[in-house]
């Protein structure tokens, strides 16, 4: 394994897994399952001149191995005739399916802000026993690309290779000289950084409201175009049925149905969107939203004060920031149309627990 650079993350997107790898030089990277490769998608040119690679597959193979094998070839020097490369170093991880139907234990962190060893503390709550991670957006703002391999370093140590992770982009992930390059790095249906997913008996969508204030404000100066991206997410949605038989959930770093809690007007955004994004949530049948962004931990049910508009699901707001500055998290065990909630600290401390109907 001396050839990677941290521990890779498999990401759940759409109906495959994108297993997304590290290496400390450049170099030809693959992903071997069950006697087939596969390679990042480059239309046939197979990337050799990078250190990182997103390598999508059908979660069909990888669930009945239940391990992965990860090849690397260190570029010597590319060239039009007779490239050279080093021999090939393999490393080989397992991998732990979701095939429970019933008391799934999923953890969901966001906020993180760069505050990485408290967070791995705090997302080490069901120790053996998780099922599936959700990482939910704000990690932090993108200067290098040293920042996207800390993040990659942050996930692969919390799933360690072997548990599915569900990844949405925060507002603050949209922010530095890099940000542009968010899907270059990460789970993206071509530069979208919307899609669905579908991971044993849980099946969802992941949103993205980019920004916390209008395109225009002047902190921006006229680098984000979100209002048409929320248009384009509106269309998306209209276009979604629920899947039976699965618990569905919406993933979404800042919450569309509540807004600001304060109802600062800077932060009080495209309202009518939103509400046909609620709207089509609701046709869908979402059972639960789960946000972070507000650096506390709440719940709003249907008729919450904080809420902009009515919705049938709860929402679950599973991240905060204690008056250390250390991560606070939100355990979930899926279980006969249940959800249990316990928000949880970097001691693995109970500080709230909850059961809702679903």
């Amino acid at each position: 394994m001396n050839f990677l650079k941290c521990t890779p993350t498999v990401f759940v997107i759409e109906n495959d897994y994108e297993i997304l790898i590290n290496t400390i030089s450049c170099g030809i990277i693959s992903v071997n399952v069950n006697g087939k490769t596969y390679y990042e998608e480059n239309s046939g040119v197979l990337s050799s001149e990078k250190s990182f690679a997103k390598i999508r597959l059908p979660q069909t193979e990888l669930n009945k191995a239940k391990s992965y094998e990860i090849c690397f070839r260190k570029c010597i020097k590319r060239q039009a005739y007779f490239s050279k490369f080093d021999e090939k170093l393999c490393a080989t991880f397992s991998f732990s399916p979701i095939n429970k139907t019933e008391n799934i234990n999923v953890y969901h962190v966001a906020d993180v802000h760069y505050n990485f060893n408290s967070a791995i503390k705090t997302c080490s709550y069901f120790k053996n026993d998780i099922d599936l991670f959700i990482v939910n957006g704000d990690i932090g703002e993108v200067e290098t690309e040293e920042n996207y391999f800390e993040v990659a370093r942050f996930t692969g140590e919390i799933s360690h290779g072997q548990i599915p992770v569900v990844f949405a982009r925060g507002n603050h992930d949209t922010r530095g000289k890099l940000a542009e390059k968010f899907t270059d790095y990460f789970p993206a249906n071509g530069k979208d950084t919307f899609f669905t997913f579908n991971v044993g008996a849980i099946s969802g969508v992941v949103l993205d409201c980019g920004e916390d204030k209008l395109d225009s404000h002047p902190e921006y100066n006229n680098v984000n175009d979100f209002s048409s991206f929320r248009q384009k997410q509106l269309k998306f949605l209209s276009n979604l049925n629920k899947s039976e038989n699965k618990y569905f959930i919406a993933v979404c770093h800042m919450c569309p149905v509540i807004g600001d809690i304060e109802r600062r007007e800077v932060f009080t955004i495209e309202t009518n969107t939103y509400k046909k994004w609620n709207d089509e949530l609701i046709r869908i049948g979402v059972d639960l939203m789960i946000c972070g962004h507000y650096h506390k931990t709440f719940i709003a049910e249907n008729n919450d004060a904080k809420n902009l508009f009515s919705h049938p699901y709860p929402v679950i707001v599973g991240s905060a920031l204690d008056d250390k500055n250390k991560v606070i998290g939100c355990a979930m065990v899926l279980q006969n149309n249940t959800v249990e909630i316990s928000f949880t600290d970097e001691n693995n401390s109970v500080l709230e627990i909850k059961f809702l109907k679903i």
